[in-house]
C-alpha cells in the first residue's frame, strides 16, 4: 500500500486537486464524489461534521441527493435501510452510541443483503467519552457488515470510494472507521479527485432486479422456515469468502487510476530480521511509523480490513519473519474481556499456522494519547518479559 504520509511530498496527481481536509470533511467530499443518492443523518459528536458538511452540499446544490434529518440514529438506519432496498446508493455516517442503538438495524441491513456505505467515527460509550477509541466498531463484528480502518484524510476519501465498488459488487454493506479527533477533526493535505475520475472508477449504480418496484410489487422480508433459512446464509457465506481478495483486487486497481494504491493488510519492515511486529489499525500506525528509523528490529501489519478478517494476508506477511518473533497488537478497545479484539482475531488467523508469542497491548483507548514515547515503553515491556496483556502508561 501506498504510505500516505508522504502524499504531500509528491508534486501532483493527474486529475486530482491539492486540499487541506479533516478527516470529516475527506468523507463527506467522498461521498460527493461517488454521488449517494440518499442521506439520512443525525448528529453524534465527533461525527457531527460529516453530516452537517453534506448538508450544506446539498442545500447549496453542490451535491444532487435527497438529504433526510431522522429522530435518531437507529431511525437513521432504518430509512438507509428503505432506500437501498429501492436500489439507491445510500451514505451516512455515526459514532460511538449512535452505532450501539443501530444494532439491530445493522444486522438486518446485512441479512438483507443492502449495499451502501457508512462512515463510523470510533469513539467508546460508557464511562461517557467522545474521544477516540475502537470499541463502538469492534463491538459490531458479529453483525455482517465489512470493516475498513483508515489511517489518514487521505485514506478516509479514497477508501469511501473503493467501498461503494465493494459493496454493490457482493451486496454486502461496509462501514468505514476512522479515529475521533486525531483523525476526525485534524486537518492535512489531501488529493481529492476530479469527478470525471471517479465517475470512470465508480460507474453508477445499476439495479439487479430485487429493488422494491412500485408498478410491480413484492414482499421483502417475510417469515423465512428453518428449511429455507440456511439457503440464504450459505449464499452469504459464500460472498463473505471473496471479501478479501476483492479488497486486494480493488485498492490495486484504484492505485493503477488514482496513483495510490491499498490492500487488506500492510506490512512495514516486516523481514527476516524482525524481531517484534506492533499490529496496529488506524492512526496508532503513524505513531509506530515514526520509532522505525531508530528500531530496525520493529516492524509494523496495519490492519486495514478488520471484518472478515484478512487471514491469507495476515499469514502471507508473517511467513517470512521467524518462529521467536514476538507479535504485539496495539488494542485500542476494551470488550469485556482478558484480551482486546485484535489478539483475538490474530490468534484465531493464525491457530494451527504459525506458533509466535504474542503479547496484548491495551493503549490509547478513551482518545489517550499514544506518543513515540508510549511505543519506546511497549518495546521496553516486551523486552523484559511481561504477563501475556500489557497496559500502558496506566494510573
Amino acid at each position: 500500500m501506498t504510505d500516505t504520509r508522504t502524499l504531500n511530498e509528491k508534486i501532483s496527481f493527474e486529475r486530482h486537486t491539492p486540499k487541506i481536509l479533516k478527516g470529516n470533511f475527506a468523507a463527506s467530499e467522498a461521498a460527493k464524489l461517488c454521488k449517494a443518492g440518499f442521506i439520512p443523518a443525525y448528529p453524534i459528536t465527533p461525527q457531527t461534521t460529516i453530516v452537517e458538511e453534506l448538508s450544506r452540499k446539498v442545500a447549496t446544490g453542490e451535491m444532487d441527493a435527497t438529504y433526510v434529518n431522522m429522530d435518531s440514529e437507529h431511525s437513521v438506519f432504518a430509512a438507509a435501510m428503505g432506500a437501498a432496498i429501492s436500489g439507491e446508493r445510500v451514505f451516512t455516517a455515526t459514532s460511538g452510541q449512535g452505532l450501539f442503538y443501530a444494532h439491530e438495524v445493522l444486522h438486518a441491513i446485512a441479512h438483507f443483503r443492502l449495499p451502501m456505505v457508512v462512515c463510523n467515527v470510533g469513539r467508546p460509550s460508557i464511562p461517557w467519552n467522545i474521544w477516540a477509541d475502537q470499541s463502538d466498531s469492534l463491538a459490531q463484528r458479529d453483525t455482517g457488515w465489512i470493516q475498513l480502518y483508515t489511517e489518514t484524510s487521505q485514506e478516509v476519501l479514497d477508501t469511501i470510494i473503493q467501498g461503494y465498488i465493494i459493496t454493490e459488487t457482493l451486496d454486502i454493506p461496509v462501514m468505514v472507521v476512522l479515529d475521533a479527533f486525531y483523525l476526525s477533526h485534524t486537518s492535512e493535505n489531501v488529493w481529492v479527485p476530479e469527478q470525471s475520475l471517479v465517475d470512470e472508477f465508480l460507474p453508477p449504480k445499476k439495479k439487479k432486479g430485487v429493488e422494491v418496484d412500485g408498478y410491480n410489487p413484492k414482499v421483502i422480508g417475510g417469515l423465512i422456515p428453518p428449511d429455507q433459512y440456511e439457503t440464504f446464509e450459505y449464499a452469504w457465506w459464500k460472498d463473505v469468502l471473496k471479501v478479501e481478495d476483492l479488497v486486494n483486487r480493488v485498492g490495486k486497481e484504484f492505485g493503477e487510476k488514482f496513483g495510490r494504491s491499498y490492500q487488506a493488510v500492510e506490512s512495514v519492515n516486516i523481514n527476516e530480521n524482525t524481531k517484534i511486529v506492533f499490529v496496529t489499525t488506524s492512526t496508532i500506525t503513524t505513531t509506530v511509523r515514526g520509532i522505525l528509523d531508530t528500531h530496525p528490529e520493529v516492524g509494523i501489519l496495519k490492519l486495514r480490513l478488520i471484518k472478515p478478517f484478512p487471514e491469507k494476508s495476515v499469514v502471507k506477511a508473517l511467513s517470512i519473519v521467524s518462529d521467536d518473533t514476538v507479535i504485539a497488537p496495539i488494542e485500542r478497545n476494551f470488550l469485556g474481556g482478558k484480551e482486546g479484539a485484535i489478539i483475538q482475531e490474530m490468534k484465531r488467523a493464525l491457530y494451527g499456522k504459525r506458533n509466535f508469542k504474542m503479547y496484548d497491548i491495551y493503549a490509547g483507548m478513551g482518545g489517550k494519547d499514544v506518543s513515540p514515547t508510549t511505543i519506546e515503553k511497549m518495546i521496553e515491556k516486551i523486552n523484559s518479559n511481561p504477563d501475556e496483556v500489557i497496559w500502558i502508561d496506566f494510573d
